[in-house]
């Protein structure tokens, strides 16, 4: 999604947000943070008012409402989200995605999210006077009695269980061979008219990812400008709306060139479209959604051996690249994680040595 479509939807949010949000929204645009997060959070604290209203918790969300919350009701609030059915998860909420298809209630990393985008919210409430009264809105900050919750699973076993969506070793190449070749034999005609049309398009995009291991919001706002075919390279807007410049494995490059030379025919695009990866949209050439891709990466990995979403290609290339590097620092480098604590669960994945060390007993 481009980021002027993402002001957009903000802009559209915000008008049925209270006043004091707005100058948040303003005061995160005025330190150039991250429109997307921003729009995340929006989303969020839609779904906080929804339930403060819904438990009669405040009449209303004045900020005078917000100044009689405590540590106690927010402290409910994030009990609520511990209790929440996925499937009561509000389709809007598309960065709150569901990691499993049961009904066990939303996942960690989902609670924690929501809680983050509450503490940003009363810090700027509490400590910022970028607003129309020239002071902080609130005296305290209930929010800081409020804790993220610890993920009780291990990092071996999160490694255990991603593993097995991994196309590591040769099945990286043997999975894009699939797509080549062998996929196709399970098409109807009319399938196949579709297929032949996208599949260097495909191709490209599989091979992009498990060569550089991007996030799927990366690749979709890949401008054509962007990509470096002599540099094995392409810029990209990280989180925090940082630019980027990430190396491309080789095998990738080959796959890549081979869509840019059908991409202009093939898609009948015109000079001003500068989107890389392409969809046609009601006959019309446009930059492909992350929906699209992700629906896309499901299909070919499913007739594979499992299906994976683009997040697990790129699980796929980090823990190849720790396995060829040893290194969490340039696997962190080439994510564009800020730090190595993420990164840390690929030394879980990659347990041969372990193994081996057990084994010699």
């Amino acid at each position: 999604m481009k980021n002027t479509e993402i002001y957009q939807k903000i802009d559209t949010i915000i008008l049925h947000m209270p006043d004091y949000i707005k100058d948040f929204v303003q005061d995160r645009e005025d330190k150039d943070q991250s429109p997307r997060t921003t729009l995340e959070y929006l989303k969020n604290y839609k779904l906080f008012y929804e339930w403060l209203l819904s438990e009669s918790i405040v009449p209303d969300t004045s900020i005078t409402s917000i100044r009689h919350l405590t540590a106690y009701d927010l402290n409910l609030y994030k009990s609520h989200l511990k209790r929440r059915a996925k499937e009561n998860v509000k389709k809007d909420t598309t960065k709150a995605k569901l990691e499993d298809n049961n009904n066990l209630g939303l996942s960690t990393s989902t609670i924690n999210r929501n809680i983050t985008a509450l503490k940003a919210l009363f810090k700027y409430l509490s400590k910022s006077s970028n607003n129309p009264l020239g002071k902080p809105y609130l005296d305290d900050n209930p929010m800081d009695q409020v804790a993220t919750i610890t993920d009780k699973t291990t990092l071996a076993a999160r490694a255990n269980a991603i593993e097995k969506k991994l196309f590591l070793d040769e099945d990286t190449q043997n999975y894009l061979d699939y797509i080549a070749n062998e996929y196709k034999n399970t098409l109807s005609k009319r399938a196949l008219i579709y297929y032949h049309r996208d599949v260097e398009r495909d191709l490209a995009i599989n091979a992009l990812i498990l060569g550089s291991g991007l996030r799927l919001s990366e690749v979709v706002n890949i401008n054509l400008d962007d990509l470096s075919l002599d540099k094995n390279n392409v810029v990209v807007t990280r989180k925090g709306n940082k630019r980027d410049a990430v190396n491309i494995a080789a095998f990738a490059m080959e796959y890549l060139a081979n869509y840019l030379a059908i991409r202009k025919e093939r898609y009948k695009v015109t000079e001003n479209e500068k989107a890389l990866f392409l969809a046609i949209y009601q006959g019309e050439a446009k930059r492909i959604s992350g929906i699209a891709i992700e629906r896309m990466v499901a299909k070919y990995s499913k007739g594979f051996r499992v299906q994976v979403s683009p997040h697990k290609l790129r699980h796929t290339l980090a823990t190849r690249l720790y396995q060829q590097t040893n290194s969490l620092v340039l696997t962190a480098q080439q994510l564009g994680h800020s730090s190595t604590n993420t990164t840390t669960l690929y030394t879980h994945i990659d347990n041969a040595a372990t193994i081996d060390a057990l084994n010699s007993l």
